[in-house]
């Protein structure tokens, strides 16, 4: 619907005194809406919560007898992350990410930090061609990323133990996972489409 200004209710002088009044006011408010976002807004934070998510989806508790999904959080981050801004902090935080998980699950030590690190360099080499796709493209990017990193995995295990794990397990963690990417959408309107400006 056509604003007031473009159905020409107002006469012409008036309209271009209001516009050179509106591109003031837009000026200011511009100015106004740029926030400063800082390493623990976008980085720690984030972190902090997927520990956290790792912990409570990580306990014992069954209902209605079914096991809670266990995703892997950190590998929302290490996919947004580089599309947000590439950083000297956050691949030291994805490491410690990695080796958390390593720990948590009784991974073999530098499984997940390997793996982490691998999307998140690729991510960022390709950055410049994922950001500003439609959602749509960046889900099957994402879906694309979840199956590498996976797959890579599934491989290190094999090569590692001698055997291949259950692929049931795979796939419920490939879905679980699947459900957070709504997590990487906010993000990346929060960070990059948003008028931020990093500290």
């Amino acid at each position: 619907m056509k604003s007031p200004l473009e159905r020409g209710f107002f006469s012409r002088g008036r309209t271009q005194k209001s516009g050179q009044r509106s591109g003031l006011n837009r000026g200011l408010r511009s100015g106004m809406a740029t926030r400063v976002i800082g390493p623990w807004d976008w980085i720690i934070a984030p972190a902090l919560i997927c520990v956290i998510i790792t912990i409570v989806l990580g306990t014992p508790f069954q209902p209605f007898g079914f096991q809670l999904p266990e995703p892997v959080s950190p590998l929302i981050l290490a996919f947004v992350w580089p599309l947000i801004r590439p950083s000297y902090i956050a691949p030291v935080v994805l490491g410690a990410l990695g080796f958390f998980l390593d720990c948590y699950w009784s991974a073999p030590l530098g499984f997940y930090t390997l793996t982490l690190m691998l999307v998140y360099g690729v991510l960022v080499t390709i950055r410049t061609y994922v950001v500003g796709q439609e959602w749509i493209v960046l889900f099957g990017i994402f879906v694309a990323t979840e199956l590498v990193f996976f797959t890579v995995g599934v491989i290190l295990m094999a090569l590692d133990t001698g055997f291949v794990v259950r692929l049931w397990g795979i796939f419920e963690q490939i879905f679980a996972t699947t459900l957070l990417f709504p997590v990487v959408l906010y993000l990346l309107e929060k960070y990059v489409h948003a008028d931020v400006r990093f500290s």
